[in-house]
């Protein structure tokens, strides 16, 4: 595990999202910088009450500094699974789907 300044925790998933699944990013504790990178051709999309983009396009990355006590969902509204490569970093873990990830 790497440090950022304060930051304790220093994660990196690939996560593959079913057809018509989605993936919550429960409320966080802590602020997150998250970087979400699609790795498929598909459009995932983002559906949360902050100023973000409404999607992220196939083959392209999303970079947000995740407020405390904020939300993120990421939807597959495709017919195909997609993958994404998540990172993330903060001084508290999230809980992604109601489960801690490490």
């Amino acid at each position: 595990m790497q440090s950022f300044g304060n930051h304790k925790v220093d994660v990196w998933k690939t996560i593959t999202i079913a057809p018509n699944e989605s993936i919550n990013i429960n409320k966080v504790k802590a602020p997150v910088t998250l970087e979400i990178k699609n790795l498929s051709d598909k459009k995932i999309a983002l559906v949360s009450g902050l100023k973000t983009p409404s999607e992220i396009l196939g083959k392209s990355e999303f970079k947000y500094r995740l407020p405390k006590k904020s939300t993120l969902k990421l939807e597959n509204r495709n017919t195909v699974p997609v993958s994404i490569y998540l990172h993330y970093y903060s001084s508290q873990a999230i809980i992604v789907n109601d489960k801690e990830l490490k």
